[in-house]
């Protein structure tokens, strides 16, 4: 992870990894109110169904959370916490490595655009493909919106 840490701090995913992703969504609903959602990381299972449980004292730099995603428990290390704008951590489990960085962007008229990447690397992405990192964020941000703007 020291090595995945800085460009965490920074807001980059890993350019060199096996796996990377990006995607977008614009929300209906100002950028403070996307924010409140995102980083109440402890109500994440209320709108995200892969995420059974996160457990984080506090959301700030170098704070550690555990968390349980898809049916494996992870631990993860917030990297950067910019409000309204940057929040990245770095994970790892089962022999991977990941980055996920979440921006906001304040478009006007009371929307917001969210973009998520992530990197993953490390020897079992042999088993984790493309496409389904690619669907996951896709699904993470419309559950994030379908959670904001209800």
């Amino acid at each position: 992870m020291k090595i995945l840490a800085p460009l965490a701090e920074n807001g980059r995913i890993n350019p060199d990894a096996s796996i990377r992703d990006s995607q977008s969504v614009i929300i209906n609903a100002p950028i403070q109110k996307v924010w409140e959602v995102l980083i109440d990381m402890s109500r994440w299972p209320e709108w995200n169904g892969d995420i059974k449980s996160v457990k984080v004292d506090e959301v700030k730099d170098g704070a550690e959370f555990r968390w349980t995603l898809n049916g494996s428990t992870l631990t993860s290390t917030i990297r950067k916490v910019q409000a309204p704008e940057l929040l990245s951590w770095t994970g790892s489990t089962k022999g991977i490595k990941a980055i996920q960085v979440w921006r906001l962007e304040d478009s006007g008229d009371n929307q917001t655009i969210v973009s998520t990447e992530e990197s993953l690397q490390g020897f079992l992405t042999l088993f984790f493909s493309h496409q389904k990192l690619h669907t996951t964020l896709l699904k993470w941000l419309e559950r994030l919106k379908q959670r904001v703007e209800q």
